[in-house]
């Protein structure tokens, strides 16, 4: 075991990320509402750890939005008919997305305040201006694709938009990494948005599936950027998982009537 690591926090970011493996792997055997139980015991166990690990000074003001969160999840999870379930999935996802932009825009501006600082220069660190930009970008993403399926795609579908911004958006993350600027960060959200946006109705042409599956991995993506510079091990692997699933699952998804996709790449037609 590493020095420094306590033995608590370590099983307990374990076992959330085995939960959150589990959670993925379920829907695989046709266990639906299995996989929606271990994911949530995954993430009551990483709240848990994250509450244990710091020394949280608005615990009553936290508990209290989990359980108003959770009492209007579980709402709208009862009373919402099945048609609208992709517009509800896809404005969860663009709500993750907002809260991580406004979380890395917080972190950017008081760095000092989530020990983001270099204690040499007193300039921000590198890495921490990466995760921030990388926080920024995928969250903006993640907003104008769920702005992309409840509009059902209305804009740009074409698949040479997206594949012209994604890249921009990467480049102006290493930019704003190098340089955190508030020019380079406005630039970095406003060529993030357009990607997203690009990338999720171009997605909107192979169905609503795989554009569900591209925002939510936008989605996750940020949340494990962010959980990076928090340092919060548990979201960053939960993150790191939603993001990926998001991105495989898209990739999975994205053959349609006039392709095949990948999953029948090995077969003959």
């Amino acid at each position: 075991m590493m020095e420094g690591v306590n033995a608590t926090l370590l099983a307990g970011w374990s076992l959330a990320a085995l939960l959150f493996a589990a959670a993925l792997l379920a829907p695989l055997g046709g266990g639906l509402r299995r996989g929606a139980h271990l994911a949530s015991a995954a993430m009551t166990v990483a709240a848990a750890v994250t509450l244990y690990s710091h020394d949280v000074m608005a615990l009553p003001q936290i508990c209290a939005a989990l359980i108003a969160g959770s009492a209007v999840g579980l709402a709208l999870g009862r009373g919402v008919p099945r048609s609208a379930l992709p517009s509800l999935l896809g404005g969860f996802g663009g709500l993750a997305g907002l809260g991580a932009v406004f979380l890395a825009g917080a972190a950017w501006r008081d760095p000092n305040a989530f020990g983001l600082l270099d204690e040499m220069s007193d300039r921000l660190r590198m890495e921490a201006a990466a995760a921030i930009g990388a926080a920024l970008a995928c969250g903006a993403m993640a907003c104008a694709g769920a702005a992309a399926i409840l509009r059902r795609g209305a804009g740009w579908r074409h698949p040479v938009i997206a594949a012209a911004t994604l890249p921009a958006t990467g480049g102006l993350v290493a930019a704003f990494a190098a340089s955190p600027d508030l020019l380079r960060l406005l630039g970095c959200i406003a060529v993030a948005l357009l990607a997203g946006w690009a990338a999720t109705t171009s997605a909107l042409r192979s169905g609503t599936g795989p554009a569900l599956a591209l925002a939510g991995g936008f989605a996750g993506w940020a949340v494990a950027a962010s959980a990076f510079f928090l340092e919060n091990m548990p979201m960053v692997v939960a993150g790191g998982l939603a993001g990926a699933a998001g991105t495989l699952f898209r990739a999975r998804l994205c053959g349609s009537a006039g392709r095949k996709g990948l999953a029948d790449a090995g077969r003959r037609p």
